[in-house]
């Protein structure tokens, strides 16, 4: 859910970067595309930006500075190993938030699906909330999430089911799910002043939608050839019917499920089923979604209501629920309340971090970020009233 509490820390990053000697320059991995029309369009490139730590061979080529030297003493190699490491260490830390520091504040941005491209566009001056641009920490869920479940769904049935992804932003974590054919339906949700861009983007990625308005071509060239995302030479890669936006605050829950179930309609206008139902998700993801403990409880309460219910014998092979969340701690005291909350809700929080490691996400902890997962338990618990003495 966007709310303007959240500050815009890729710009404190950039402050930060240039007073550690780092001079902040545009990276040149932004492609410019030619449209029909003779207009450009530039799109900076999620992959083409991170591949240096993207890539194992790249990220971890600064170790070889590490590496013990026979004609150094033993205390001057620890030393001497310990400040080249940590300038590396910063060096890395530096050149990933620059990364990101420029993503924020291209007016579009792309992911690369196999051949193809996820298009995205920014609202980059947006000051009323933090839904106009594409964190980093839905960029980190979706590698993790494809790297822990992208070799399950070769001949078989998408891993992850029907996906519900809470406070969506611009939509690119939901929209690379889909793609991926990593989800079998994806609802993306957000908060009112978010929707306009949202299903703008929904739209213009799905197979079919023709994203701009326009007269019949001149030289006869077909209209599917002709169409394109945002005046790029990328055509829409995301299936048909897979992938929905919907309004849902979670302060106005209940609200919001009963208005989506009279207004079940796609991105094009089509009727379709209510794909807002409770208790229909196989997996529920946000990322940046703990910011404000005013939100916290609604929040719990929406992964509570949303989640699918498993029955005893499917908890038992392991079908549970998957539940994640991707943040950085913005506000501790609304990290606290989550972990603390969660139980009243029938759901355990875990800290999964360190799986970042095995996922080749490391970079994920360069940047501070948190992977949670959530877990449905069979019954709630309830606060504790025994005291220090009855334990």
């Amino acid at each position: 859910m966007a709310k303007g509490s959240k500050s815009m820390r890729r710009k404190r990053r950039s402050q930060s970067s240039k007073s550690g000697g780092n001079k902040h320059r545009r990276l040149q991995h932004d492609r410019k595309i030619s449209a029909g029309d003779g207009k450009s369009a530039h799109v900076m490139v999620f992959q083409d930006c991170a591949r240096s730590f993207l890539s194992p061979q790249l990220s971890s080529a600064g170790d070889n500075n590490c590496f013990p030297n026979e004609n150094v003493s033993d205390e001057a190699q620890d030393a001497q190993t310990a400040n080249v490491c940590t300038m590396n260490t910063r060096v890395a830390d530096a050149n990933i938030s620059s990364v990101f520091f420029e993503l924020a504040n291209s007016p579009l941005v792309g992911y690369q699906v196999d051949n193809n491209m996820i298009v995205i566009r920014q609202d980059n001056n947006c000051e009323i909330h933090t839904g106009g641009i594409v964190w980093e920490t839905s960029y980190l869920l979706a590698e993790f999430l494809s790297k822990k479940y992208g070799n399950e769904n070769i001949n078989s049935l998408p891993p992850l089911g029907k996906t519900l992804e809470i406070g969506a932003g611009c939509g690119m974590l939901g929209l690379i799910l889909a793609t991926k054919r990593l989800s079998s339906m994806v609802v993306l949700t957000e908060a009112s002043e978010v929707m306009s861009n949202l299903k703008d983007n929904v739209k213009a990625n799905i197979i079919g939608s023709l994203t701009e308005k326009s007269d019949p071509p001149e030289d006869g060239t077909n209209t599917l050839q002709r169409q394109c995302i945002y005046s790029t030479i990328y055509q829409p890669a995301c299936p048909p019917n897979v992938v929905s936006a919907r309004l849902l605050r979670w302060d106005h829950l209940e609200k919001d499920i009963k208005a989506a179930a009279i207004d079940s309609t796609d991105a094009f206008g089509s009727n379709t089923y209510s794909d807002l139902d409770p208790h229909s998700f196989d997996t529920i993801v946000g990322t940046d979604v703990v910011f404000s403990t005013t939100l916290v409880c609604p929040l719990l309460k929406t992964i509570s209501v949303m989640a699918r219910k498993r029955s005893k014998s499917e908890r038992n092979r392991g079908q549970d629920a998957l539940i994640y969340l991707c943040l950085q701690i913005r506000c501790p005291d609304s990290h606290a309340l989550l972990m603390c909350e969660a139980p009243k809700y029938g759901l355990e929080v875990l800290d999964i971090s360190e799986e970042l490691k095995t996922q080749n996400c490391a970079w994920g902890l360069d940047l501070e970020c948190v992977v949670l997962k959530i877990n449905v338990l069979s019954k709630k618990i309830k606060k504790s009233t025994r005291s220090s003495k009855d334990i």
